[in-house]
């Protein structure tokens, strides 16, 4: 309440407000708008409001009152007329003129001053540069272009918005061809001037209207949000019409032209022949329809949308409006403290007010997030980062710890009750889940295959001697596997052969005759590389007719072997595997690596039907990062989990992980092949949901700092 008469000057309106018919409420009541030219701010009121200004000449709040309760159907008190007073006090709204006025008028400019910090940070969130005074042009300009807002030109733009669709469809072909053509460098050169172009165009549309409306235009130009130019018109003097209609009109006008731009755009394009014409029409229609959809439309930030939507259902200051409400219908749910709300709404209003704050939050969330990532891969690391915390704070985190700190200063209103309420049992079961460590395994895809295993691959080109045992058949150690011969290694054999006996002979034969026993070194040197390339034949020839090392099973043959049967090189015929020993190749992410250690138990279930689970135990961990996945089956161009890129023919992790061996505990049947794979489970050391999510972060940030 304002202080009585006797102890200060009764308050006074300011002289150079002006005051304007505004559109009605929903309920038919009537409202104003206050103008305060020295901030050029708006401020609506409703019918009690403009009733009490109107009567501030009375000089009491008793005098007020009686007043209105006799001339007008409202039925005030003295404290509807104080707060009325108090909302023009705390607008800055009175005259002031005393000394305590003037402290008071100082405190509050000093409050608002920004330091250097402050206000750097301001201007790298947003700030404008005005560019043209479009007023008087404007008004020159608005008689040669009337026919552009009538409504025969609307109609027409329909019919031809309508025949673009149809060619569009006709085309289908050529428009998609040459939608895919526009990704490259030229194509997003076309985009971004079309995009210009079509911003320029929007504001002027906006600027067209207003004028058209009785509006001032005072200037056109650039603002920045977050470093990102877009163009802007000052239309704030739409706040002085009375009009719903034409404040739609003037919300929406930008809209409105970037639809008639993509209409007649899109219907050229599909009449014109090829060329740049052409391919500008098709920049500025796809252009118009993408920006408008996703951005000019969208309510949820301070858009045209949002203030077609406001002006729609009369209700400005929409955001600011269900943002309090819904902060307020959310301490009631958790809190209960019975505290009265922002304003009274209707049960439609109501829920309308909570979904759309709620989407909207939602939204922005996940639109700063992307901004700040974008933020902070556009400029180089150390300014990357620090804008990336900027926008976090700025735009996530700080609205969250302000209405944690309000809670704060409620906390011994809200603390007993909280502790009564489901919520707080909620609370501490979702507090539990987050920060106990109940987290004691580590899942991940993992390859079951046999310690030891032999496949025979050839070499070079053979023929068929002996054939290999049948698939399923026990081989003991030391038995021939497969029997090849390669006619050409005999003979490479047999040729090295009578060289090394050459040799020999004339190494034996040099301490008789004088002339080769001037050779003998070189016939020495000679002779030793001869009897070297022979036993890399006579190695070749006892690879081609292998034996067991170990005892097996024959685990993979091919059936239509003959003896025989020539083969070419690189031909996969047999495969041996010890059955009695098997293991498991897995692999974990960093973080999980750290939670490992040997002889922790394990679990591996098969992914085919019908097979049973094996426990395992750890026997080895690599320190170092798989370079190349081995194992092709557990990559993601394979259907398995490890996301991988092919690259020259090799397999490469996308992301750092660590190969992980396991040893099956017990018998394990054997399968067609010896490998399968299946989901490995690993018993680690604990973890919570928390400790991780801060873990991943402080990593991140490390890594990210490592310049």
């Amino acid at each position: 309440m304002m202080a009585p008469p006797g102890k200060r000057p009764w308050p006074q309106i300011r002289e150079e407000l002006g005051l304007y018919t505004a559109p009605t409420e929903r309920d038919g009541s009537p409202m104003w708008t206050i103008h305060d030219p020295a901030r050029n701010a708006y401020f609506q009121i409703d019918w009690l409001s403009f009733e009490v200004i109107s009567r501030i000449g009375l000089g009491s709040v008793e005098a007020i009152c009686e007043s209105i309760n006799e001339d007008t159907t409202l039925e005030v008190d003295e404290n509807a007329v104080n707060a009325v007073f108090t909302f023009l006090n705390e607008n800055e709204l009175l005259l002031r003129t005393g000394e305590q006025d003037l402290n008071w008028l100082s405190q509050r400019a000093a409050m608002r001053k920004k330091d250097w910090f402050q206000s750097l940070l301001h201007g790298y969130l947003f700030f404008r540069i005005p560019l043209v005074k479009p007023d008087r042009f404007l008004g020159r300009l608005l008689p040669h272009i009337s026919f552009l807002l009538s409504s025969r030109f609307f109609k027409l733009t329909a019919v031809i918005f309508l025949v673009g669709l149809w060619q569009i469809y006709r085309q289908w072909g050529t428009f998609s061809t040459a939608f895919v053509d526009t990704f490259s460098f030229a194509g997003i050169l076309g985009y971004a001037g079309a995009l210009i172009a079509v911003k320029i165009l929007h504001e002027l549309g906006h600027a067209i209207v207003a004028k058209r409306c009785g509006c001032k235009v005072p200037t056109m130009g650039v603002a920045f949000l977050v470093m990102f130019p877009m163009a802007y018109t000052d239309v704030t003097e739409s706040w002085k019409l009375d009009s719903h209609r034409k404040r739609l009109q003037i919300a929406g006008a930008g809209i409105s032209t970037e639809l008639i731009i993509a209409a007649w755009a899109i219907w050229l394009w599909g009449f014109l022949p090829d060329g740049a014409v052409r391919n500008a029409c098709f920049f500025l229609g796809t252009t118009s329809i993408v920006a408008t959809i996703l951005l000019n439309a969208s309510p949820f930030m301070r858009f045209d949308g949002y203030f077609l939507l406001c002006d729609f259902l009369g209700m400005p200051n929409l955001h600011q409006r269900s943002f309090a409400y819904a902060r307020w219908w959310l301490r009631e749910q958790l809190f209960k403290l019975g505290e009265a709300p922002p304003e009274t709404l209707t049960p439609d209003q109501h829920r309308f007010f909570i979904i759309f704050a709620i989407t909207t939050w939602i939204y922005r969330l996940i639109l700063f997030i992307g901004i700040a990532v974008m933020v902070y891969s556009y400029f180089f690391k150390a300014l990357g980062i620090a804008l990336f915390i900027v926008e976090m704070w700025y735009f996530v985190l700080k609205p969250i710890s302000q209405e944690l700190r309000l809670w704060q200063k409620q906390w011994d209103r809200i603390g007993p009750a909280f502790r009564q309420k489901p919520a707080f049992y909620v609370s501490l079961i979702i507090i539990l889940i987050l920060v106990v460590p109940f987290d004691i395994t580590v899942n991940t895809q993992g390859m079951l295959k046999p310690e030891k295993s032999f496949t025979m691959i050839t070499s070079v080109p053979v023929q068929l001697r002996a054939l290999p045992a049948p698939l399923g058949s026990r081989v003991e150690a030391g038995s021939l596997i497969i029997g090849l011969e390669s006619p050409e290694l005999n003979k490479k054999i047999a040729q090295m052969q009578a060289r090394i006996d050459s040799l020999t002979f004339q190494v034996a034969a040099s301490g008789f005759d004088p002339q080769l026993r001037k050779q003998q070194a070189i016939l020495r040197e000679q002779l030793q590389l001869s009897q070297e390339a022979l036993d890399g034949f006579n190695k070749e020839k006892a690879r081609l007719n292998p034996r067991a090392q170990y005892p097996g099973v024959i685990a993979d043959a091919n059936p239509d072997l003959f003896v025989g049967e020539w083969l070419p090189k690189g031909a996969q015929l047999v495969s041996l595997v010890d059955d009695r020993q098997w293991v498991v190749d897995c692999y974990v992410t960093e973080t999980d690596l750290k939670r490992l250690d040997k002889g922790n138990w394990g679990r591996f279930i098969p992914e085919g039907r019908g097979l049973w689970g094996s426990n395992l135990s750890v026997i080895s961990i690599d320190r170092d990062a798989t370079r190349t996945l081995v194992d092709g089956a557990l990559a993601s161009t394979a259907g398995g989990d490890i996301v991988v890129r092919l690259q020259e023919k090799k397999v490469i992790p996308e992301q750092a992980i660590y190969r992980v061996r396991l040893k099956v505990d017990g018998w394990f049947p054997l399968n067609s092949e010896g490998y399968l794979r299946g989901n490995v489970v690993i018993y680690a050391w604990p973890k919570s949901i928390l400790g991780d999510f801060i873990r991943s972060v402080l990593v991140t940030l490390l890594r990210e700092v490592g310049f």
